[in-house]
């Protein structure tokens, strides 16, 4: 082989190495551009489905501590990159055998992963996207039921007294204590009125008038009053204290 040809060998497997290498690169810079963003959408939507599952544990913990009056509960939840509050911007009034009886609850704990968020208000847990809207993940203690061709409302009253607020990538710890509880039932046929604000109203009046109770015309994307007439009521209210550390 004369040292032309050598040369020209040499030459060509460097350009073999380079392409080799410009090939990997780019192949390897391809897989980051299109895989990470969708490995990294899996990992969020895991981490909200966690959260969920956290929040179904988190409505049976207080009802353990608002209707079997269970002094303190306690739950843990990884943040990773959301947040988790409490607040006061939802409520809850009812009205019944006219404007001497009225009770009002409020209160809400929210997690919020990007524009996804999982609320836990007045015993119900709901969740919200930013696109497909608002589901109930677990229904709130509120019941209808017919006994002896009598019309019987059934509501558990859940209030949740805090303000706290934490976020980051830690651990959140959820402290509940139980407040106060008490009941009271009719003894005789009533009117009962429910008049909710909540960011979450559409729900609540889908969930109430399937429960059988009429919904006001006035109702709107965040308020929604609801009626059900000649009833006996048998109501309990309750006080959750809830810190977040």
């Amino acid at each position: 082989m004369t040292r032309e040809d050598r040369s020209n060998a040499a030459v060509s497997e460097t350009l073999g190495y380079i392409l080799l290498f410009g090939i990997v690169t780019l192949s390897m810079g391809t897989i980051y551009a299109i895989g990470y963003p969708a490995l990294q959408s899996n990992i969020d939507a895991n981490i909200f489905e966690s959260a969920e599952q956290n929040f179904i544990v988190l409505q049976s913990n207080m009802d353990r501590v608002a209707f079997d009056q269970t002094p303190v509960k306690v739950l843990k939840l990884k943040l990773q990159s959301s947040a988790i509050a409490v607040n006061n911007e939802s409520s809850m009034t009812i009205d019944w055998g006219g404007a001497s009886q009225t009770v009002t609850g409020e209160g809400e704990i929210q997690f919020q992963k990007d524009s996804k968020t999982l609320t836990y208000e007045m015993g119900a847990v709901f969740k919200k996207y930013p696109r497909e809207g608002t589901v109930i993940v677990s229904k709130p203690p509120i019941y209808t039921s017919r006994i002896n061709n009598q019309d019987i409302v059934t509501i558990g009253l859940v209030s949740v007294n805090g303000n706290s607020y934490i976020a980051g990538k830690g651990i959140a710890t959820l402290t509940l204590g139980h407040n106060s509880s008490n009941m009271e039932m009719t003894d005789t046929l009533t009117n009962v009125t429910v008049a909710i604000n909540s960011s979450h109203a559409t729900k609540w009046a889908e969930y109430l008038e399937d429960i059988g109770f009429d919904i006001g015309p006035s109702s709107t994307a965040t308020s929604v009053t609801a009626y059900k007439n000649d009833t006996m009521l048998i109501l309990s209210r309750h006080v959750v204290d809830v810190d977040i550390s």
